[in-house]
């Protein structure tokens, strides 16, 4: 009986409905996102002497494949500094704290910085493209850092 019903499927059936039904493909929404070719730096580093820290020697081992919707590379930075309004001159340097290289769905590039006397400077920068991730992460440091020597300095003068 099936196969009488499907010898006579086409006879019942408009032609062009036959043609739909013979040469369209459904596509999952899984099958129609592009596969995830990005490869990016994944590391953490507490010292500034680590080799997370420094991408210029060999990295080959720090090479991560990205997966699933992981879809940009990332680099967080996070410097100490601290400082004190007494007499005499206690101000530090920003000293990297940790630094950390990966993969991830979200992203937001920037700076917070956390703290009075002690602060913590923490700046993140975003990529797309393939082992793009090898900056130090802290290129919006920079200008943090000229604020807070001129905040710091007026407040000492004063």
């Amino acid at each position: 009986m099936r196969s009488l019903i499907l010898l006579f499927l086409p006879l019942l059936a408009p032609e062009s409905e036959c043609d739909l039904l013979r040469d369209s493909v459904h596509v999952t929404s899984a099958a129609a996102r592009p596969n995830n070719e990005l490869w990016c730096y994944k590391c953490l580093a507490e010292v500034p002497d680590d080799r997370c820290a420094d991408l210029r020697h060999n990295n080959s081992a720090l090479i991560h494949k990205c997966h699933n919707d992981r879809r940009m590379c990332m680099v967080m930075t996070v410097k100490r500094f601290s400082f004190t309004t007494s007499t005499e001159n206690s101000t530090t340097l920003p000293k990297m704290w940790a630094l950390e290289r990966n993969c991830t769905k979200h992203c937001e590039p920037g700076c917070i910085v956390i703290g009075e006397r002690t602060k913590l400077y923490a700046c993140t920068s975003c990529c797309t493209t393939s082992l793009c991730n090898y900056g130090s992460g802290a290129e919006e440091m920079h200008l943090l850092d000229l604020l807070l020597v001129s905040t710091v300095a007026v407040f000492l003068v004063l």
